[in-house]
Order: C-alpha cells, then sequence, then structure tokens
C-alpha cells in the first residue's frame, strides 16, 4: 500500500503518478523522495495534475521528471528515462538548448517557438516542432535548483502550414502560364524551394525530363518508372550519392507518380521526388505528392485550353459578325477583322491606320471622342451607341464594349440597326397605348364628375325654379324647404369638388403638428354612432406614439371615410379597430423613413386582389349604384400623398380589410388635434376696410354684401390692375381680399407682392378652389396671410375676416 506521503509527493491517479510513486527514487542521486525539497515537491505537483506537456530537472544534472501529456513526445525513451540526467534524456539535442540552460540556472527564463528539434524518440531522428518555455525552480536557500519546461509540439501544425503554402504557391505560379517552358519553369521554382519535404525533384513531360534544383541533373540520367498507374515508393541506394537538401543526411526513399492527363486519357508525364529522410512512415506525402502532379495536370490543360482558344480566336476573329477593332490611346485602328468589309462595306486595308472618327457619323463625332477618351483611361465603355457610315454613304447604328491593357483598347461593335428600327417603331406603339389608357382615364373620370355633378346640378336647379315660382305666384309657404335642398346639393357638389381636389393632391390644406392618438379617442363616440350599435368599435392608443403634421379636419374626413366603407362591409355586423403605431417605411410603399400609420380594419367580407388594385381609381365602388361616389379612398389617397404619406391596403376575401394610412412623423411637438373653432361672429359696426378683388360679378356681389352686413367697409375692383390702382392710392386699407385667379395679366398672387411694396403689414386674404394657384412657383404664404377655400358660406367668410383682422 502506498504511503500517504508518497501519494502527496505524488498526486493523482495518472500514469505518470502511479510509476513515480513505485520508482525506486532511493538508487538515485535524488534519494527518497521524503528528504526532497519543497522547491521539488510543490512544481512536481502541478506537473503531474497538470493536462499540459510539462517536464521539470533538478539538481545539478536536472534528473528528469514528467507527465502523461509529455510521454508521446519521449516516445521509446519512455519510461527509461524517468529520473535521468536531462543532458542524457535528449543527448542528439541538447547541444542546442545548453545556453538556454545555463541562463536559466542564471535565474532567467527562455522561450522558444516552433523550434526545429530532431529527436531520436522513434529509433530515428525525427523532424518535429516545439514551442517551450524553461524557468528556473528555486531550492530551500533561496538558489536555482531546477528547471521547469511547459511544451507544446507543434510538429503536425509547422508542417501542415508548410505543405499548404507549397501547395497554394505553386498554384499562383501556375496560373496563367502559357507553355510547356512556363509550367516547367513554375514547378521547379517552387519544388526547389521546398527541399526539407523533397530533397530533389525531376518532372517529365511529353518526354522531357527537367531537375528541380542544379545538384538533382545527374539523377536524369538514371532510369526511372515512367509508367507507373498510381505511384511507386522507391528505395534508394546509400552507396550512391544523392541530393540532401535542407539536410545533413541524404534521403532514403524517392516516390514517382504519373502526371494524368485528360480524364479517359493516358498520363502526360511523370514526377519523380525525393523524401525528407526525417519523416519515415509518412503516409500524408503521397497525397502531397498526388496533389501536386494533379495541379500540374491542370496547368497543362488550360496550356492546351489557351492554344484551342487561340486557335478558336483566330477563326472568331475572322468568322465574326461583329466589328472588332485593336486601337491605340489616339484614336488609330491598328487592327481591325474582317466584319468591317461584310457590315459597312469598307475593305479593311482602307481602315487600319485612320481614326475612328474617319468612319463615325458627324453627328455623334463628340459623343464618340469623349467615350473613346473614357475607354482609352481603363474606364471601360458598356452599350456605347454610335452611327458608323457605310462604303455606300449609309449609315449603321453600333453598339459597343471595349477593354483596355496599357495604351491599347480593345472593341467589339454589335449592328443594332435592326433592333433600334423595332425598338422605336415599339416606343411609337407603347406611346399610341398610353395616350388612348390615359384618354380612356380621362374619359371615365369626366363621366363620373358629369354624373355626380348633373344629380347635384338638378337638385340646385329645380328647387331654385320652384322657389322662383313659389314668390311669382305670391306663395311662401315651405320656401325654406325648397332652398335648404338646394344649399343641400350645393354643398355635395363643394364636398365631390374638395374629394377630387384630394385625390389629385390640389386641396388647400392647413396642416399642424398633432397628436393622432388624441384625435382617434375624441372621434370614438362619431365612429359609433356613424356604424350603429350592430358593429363593435374599439379605438386603441399607443403609449409613446410619434406626432405626425397634417390637416387634422382632412385626417378626420379620411378616418370617417374608411370607417364608412368598414361598416358597408359588414352589413350583419362585425368589428372595427382603429388605432395608431409608429413604423418604419424601409421598403414598403413609402419612401424609407419614420411614420404614423393610423389603421381602420374591419371583419367585413374584404376584397378580391383585383378589387384592391383598383380600390383607388376614383368613382371606382363596388357598392350598388346610389350607395357610394367611388371617390372616398381616392380622397384618402390624394390626402395622404399631399401630406407627405402614402396609403396600404391588406385585405383577403371572407376575411376583412384593413386600411393605414401613412403620415411623416413631426418633430416638433404636437400641437391641437382639430381645427381651432371659428370665432363667433359679432354684428357691431366696425370701421375696418377691405378691397375686395374678385373678376366674377355674382361672387363679388355676395362677398361684399356679406361684409357690408356685418358692418366692414368696402372697395371693390374687378382685375388685379384695378385692384392695384386703389392700393397705389392714400385709401386706407386693413385687408386685400382678392381671388387668385384674376384675369389681365395680374393674378392675386402677384398683386399681393406688388402691394406689399408700399404696404408692407398689408393683411391679405387669397380666395381660392385651388391651393397651387397661391403660390406660383413653390413658395410659401408669407406672415399675414390666408387662405380661404371656395366654396364658402357667408358665415365662414364673416368668420375669417374677423378671426384674420379683428373687431
Amino acid at each position: 500500500m502506498v504511503s500517504p506521503l508518497l501519494t502527496s509527493i505524488f498526486p493523482g491517479d495518472s500514469a505518470m503518478a502511479r510509476t513515480m510513486r513505485d520508482w525506486d527514487w532511493a538508487a538515485t542521486p535524488l534519494g527518497p523522495p521524503e528528504t526532497w525539497p519543497d522547491g521539488l515537491k510543490i512544481p512536481l505537483r502541478m506537473l503531474l495534475t497538470s493536462r499540459f506537456e510539462m517536464w521539470l530537472g533538478w539538481g545539478p544534472d536536472l534528473h528528469f521528471f514528467y507527465n502523461d501529456a509529455y510521454v508521446p513526445t519521449l516516445g521509446v525513451k519512455h519510461p527509461s528515462m524517468l529520473g535521468k540526467p536531462f543532458r542524457e534524456v535528449w543527448a542528439e539535442v541538447y547541444a542546442e538548448v545548453a545556453d538556454q540552460v545555463a541562463h536559466v540556472r542564471a535565474g532567467e527564463a527562455t522561450w522558444n517557438k516552433a523550434l526545429l528539434l530532431l529527436l531520436e524518440r522513434s529509433g530515428y531522428p525525427e523532424e518535429t516542432y516545439h514551442s517551450f518555455s524553461y524557468s528556473p525552480l528555486y531550492g530551500d536557500s533561496g538558489a536555482v535548483e531546477g528547471l521547469l519546461c511547459v511544451v507544446s509540439e507543434e510538429t503536425e501544425r509547422v508542417i501542415g502550414e508548410r505543405r499548404i503554402e507549397m501547395l497554394r504557391q505553386l498554384g499562383m505560379a501556375l496560373v496563367g502560364t502559357a507553355d510547356l517552358g512556363g509550367v516547367e519553369d513554375a514547378v521547379c521554382s517552387i519544388l526547389g524551394a521546398n527541399r526539407r519535404d523533397f530533397p530533389f525533384a525531376l518532372v517529365y513531360l511529353h518526354g522531357n525530363g527537367i531537375a528541380c534544383t542544379p545538384d538533382a541533373r545527374p539523377l536524369l540520367e538514371r532510369p526511372w518508372p515512367q509508367e507507373t498507374e498510381t505511384g511507386q515508393e522507391l528505395r534508394l541506394d546509400d552507396r550512391l550519392s544523392w541530393p540532401t537538401g535542407d539536410w545533413q543526411r541524404p534521403p532514403d526513399e524517392a516516390i514517382a507518380l504519373p502526371i494524368p492527363g485528360a480524364p479517359g486519357r493516358p498520363a502526360i508525364g511523370s514526377l519523380v521526388l525525393g523524401l525528407n529522410p526525417h519523416r519515415r512512415d509518412d503516409t500524408a506525402i503521397v497525397d502531397i505528392a498526388r496533389l501536386i502532379a494533379g495541379q500540374i495536370s491542370g496547368a497543362m490543360a488550360n496550356v492546351d485550353a489557351r492554344q484551342s482558344e487561340r486557335r478558336r480566336a483566330e477563326r472568331i476573329w475572322s468568322l465574326a459578325r461583329d466589328l472588332m477593332v485593336v486601337a491605340d490611346s489616339g484614336g488609330i485602328f491598328r487592327v481591325v477583322n474582317p466584319a468591317w468589309t461584310r457590315i459597312l462595306g469598307h475593305p479593311v486595308e482602307n481602315v487600319i491606320g485612320r481614326h475612328f472618327n474617319d468612319f463615325v457619323l458627324a453627328d455623334d463625332h463628340a459623343a464618340s471622342t469623349a467615350a473613346y477618351a473614357q475607354a482609352a483611361q481603363a474606364g471601360d465603355l458598356t452599350n456605347f451607341v454610335n452611327r458608323l457610315v457605310t462604303n455606300q454613304g449609309g449609315f449603321r447604328w453600333i453598339s459597343w464594349h471595349t477593354s483596355t491593357e496599357g495604351d491599347v483598347v480593345y472593341a467589339y461593335g454589335r449592328d443594332i440597326t435592326e433592333e433600334k428600327a423595332s425598338a422605336d417603331a415599339l416606343a411609337t406603339a407603347e406611346e399610341a397605348l398610353r395616350h388612348a389608357q390615359k384618354m380612356e382615364a380621362v374619359g371615365q373620370l369626366t363621366g363620373g364628375i358629369a354624373h355626380d355633378f348633373n344629380n347635384l346640378l338638378t337638385g340646385i336647379i329645380v328647387s331654385l325654379e320652384v322657389v322662383q315660382r313659389r314668390i311669382a305666384q305670391g306663395r311662401y309657404d315651405e320656401l325654406a324647404t325648397f332652398a335648404e335642398a338646394a344649399t343641400g346639393s350645393a354643398n355635395r357638389a363643394a364636398a365631390l369638388t374638395q374629394r377630387l381636389l384630394a385625390f389629385s393632391r390640389r386641396q388647400p390644406l392647413a396642416p399642424k403638428p398633432l397628436d393622432a392618438d388624441a384625435l382617434i379617442a375624441s372621434m370614438e363616440m362619431l365612429i359609433q354612432r356613424t356604424v350603429g350599435e350592430t358593429i363593435e368599435v374599439a379605438c386603441h392608443t399607443t403609449p409613446g406614439l410619434w406626432p405626425t403634421k397634417c390637416d387634422p379636419n382632412q385626417l378626420e374626413s379620411s378616418i370617417l371615410n374608411l370607417v364608412i366603407n368598414a361598416r358597408d362591409a359588414m352589413p350583419s355586423g362585425g368589428r372595427i379597430t382603429v388605432d395608431a403605431r409608429n413604423i418604419s417605411a424601409a421598403g414598403r410603399a413609402g419612401a424609407a423613413g419614420s411614420y404614423i400609420a393610423i389603421s381602420v380594419a374591419d371583419t367585413g367580407h374584404g376584397m378580391s386582389a383585383e378589387t384592391v388594385s383598383r380600390a383607388f381609381d376614383p368613382f371606382f365602388t363596388t357598392k350598388p349604384i346610389g350607395q357610394g361616389t367611388g371617390l372616398g379612398l381616392s380622397m384618402v389617397y390624394g390626402f395622404a400623398q399631399q401630406s407627405g404619406g402614402f396609403v396600404e391596403i391588406d385585405s383577403t376575401e371572407g376575411k376583412g380589410t384593413t386600411v393605414r394610412i401613412c403620415l411623416p412623423r413631426c418633430r416638433d411637438s404636437a400641437g391641437p388635434s382639430a381645427s381651432d373653432a371659428a370665432p363667433s361672429v359679432g354684428r357691431s359696426a366696425k370701421s375696418q376696410i377691405v378691397l375686395v378683388v374678385e373678376d366674377e360679378p355674382a361672387v363679388r356681389a355676395v362677398v361684399t354684401e356679406t361684409l357690408r352686413e356685418v358692418g366692414y367697409e368696402t372697395i371693390e375692383a374687378v382685375d388685379g390692375a384695378s385692384g392695384l390702382r386703389c392700393l397705389q392710392s392714400p385709401q386706407h386699407i386693413d385687408l386685400l381680399l382678392t381671388d387668385v385667379g384674376l384675369p389681365g395679366g395680374l393674378n392675386g398672387r402677384q398683386l399681393a407682392d406688388a402691394a406689399r411694396t408700399f404696404r408692407p403689414d398689408l393683411k391679405v386674404l387669397f380666395m381660392t378652389g385651388y391651393v397651387h394657384d397661391v403660390d406660383s412657383g413653390g413658395v410659401a404664404l408669407e406672415p399675414g396671410m390666408e387662405i380661404i377655400t371656395k366654396p364658402f358660406t357667408s358665415d365662414r367668410l364673416a368668420a375669417q375676416v374677423e378671426a384674420f383682422i379683428g373687431i
């Protein structure tokens, strides 16, 4: 039974721990382990419990201790070298590390990275590589009494990387070789540089043999196997002289193997390689040799292919239907192919030596000169088109491609004359088709507008005729009913106009920062009353919702339009969900950016893909006649586009529809979520003077009458010129109320700009039904300018004037 003391000195259950516990240490200069100093026992415990390769030497002769991980490095010397002096364990390499041992005895640690050591651990000097450190071990007296070595064998890594690098360099050297001599030079330059794996190399190709190093040339006179199909290992006669390569001893073996030909064809040569005398039984070297032979075979196949390609290129050059040319940097043709004669009628000898512009149509000289300058500076051309003149005085369209090497431009040109004619004919046909489609769309739009406006005008005209007859008859009963009917039809006509403007993105908007959640919450009761009790309404809020900027009234109208559509899609009841959330539009229908998506979702019958594709078309509706104008979604689409956003529809037949209005995120703080309420109109007398400029007599009359009724003084002008004369007079004027579209060459915006040059504080209220008339060239309204949209009521006009200029 092993004593506890020995177990503490040689801890663990490893093979080396058990061996050391059983070793007769008393017979060695170190004596019994019980007498060993802590300076030896402590690192010995660490060594035996470590999985890293380690050994240590102790005493003047550095008696050898090692762990299980180090056993493969010792090879056949294990276990006989346990406890032996270091110089005896590694007698074959001790001279190479003796100076490092001396440094350790002086208290200095050393380090080696992948050091080559020819170790006799397998019965012969073997090529090995080790990274290791020597560290001093101190005895109880404080003096250096031992050495600790932590080692990592890297033999396979170093040799593997060397061989991979050789194969990589060989592959690079063989790239682009054009003939047999180039292949031989490339192979010998690489094999001649790796003389550790191959002390000598001979290459036989197509009956020609070469030696890769001068000292191997005599070997070409010896007979070597040439007919082997798979390779043959050869024992070298040790009585003869062989090249040693990077070693001091000659190789014991060589390998001869074939260089394969094309599949199904015989070998094209053979390779004879002397083998490393310090790597016996190295089966991997045979695979490396086969890879080398394969690379040589591939290079020779490429040489054959290039030669075949060169012959084929010569045939292509002669028979090609495209123009081919080689020109210098100045644009002078040096070589051209016979296609110049076939396509353009010019004899080849009349083209060579002339400038390219001699054959270019005069109108294309400038563009061709610029393009050739680009090509000559290595900016290769692709599909550059110009016209070349024919020998008969006509021209052909040519599409050019170029490639530049040094100061030489290679180009080929394809005759696209017939393609060009076909493309022009197709473009003409497509333009005619687009025109026909546009006229069809205009016809559909015009027909829809005419239908709806005729209905509304009928209501207005008939109602007013009844009023006129009743007045003429002295019957004043029910006049209010017919007046209200006319007013209702007129208001619906105004709404139709606003929807058309919204669809075409021409409606006047009053955008402001908006909290969409607040707007949706304020509409919940209105939405529920609109859809009725058979439909459940859910309005959700979103914490952290970004503000947006738009016209609150138009957004409210758009949401109501979508809600009404959702209601009509659920005649038997269902659920409508309204919410808003933050989205990123990257890869969606709109431009990339941050948006607020306001969604109206229903559980109705849904839409087909064809219906979704036409949903935004004006006057397109799936509702029965009389139940929809087909402008609701068009208005929503136009409003979103005019506000800088977009609209998306997701719909599945039988499952429902979701429509999202996506509006850009506003970085400003959100303001009120709805339009400011119009102030009540007082009827007290006012002293303000309003200049009314309107070319339509009826409109001018009702506007001035409305303003006079509420106490304003008015001055009338029928066009921009007369209005400007009024403004140039000394007359006091508080407000310019002008139509935008005025006759006579001076519109309302120009009138306002001219007036402000001498009345800089003049307030201006524009009347318009078309917002783009106001800001000529996209110039925004200046401070002190506002818009009132036609048609408007007298109360609205009076309220806006009063809010603008005050009492």
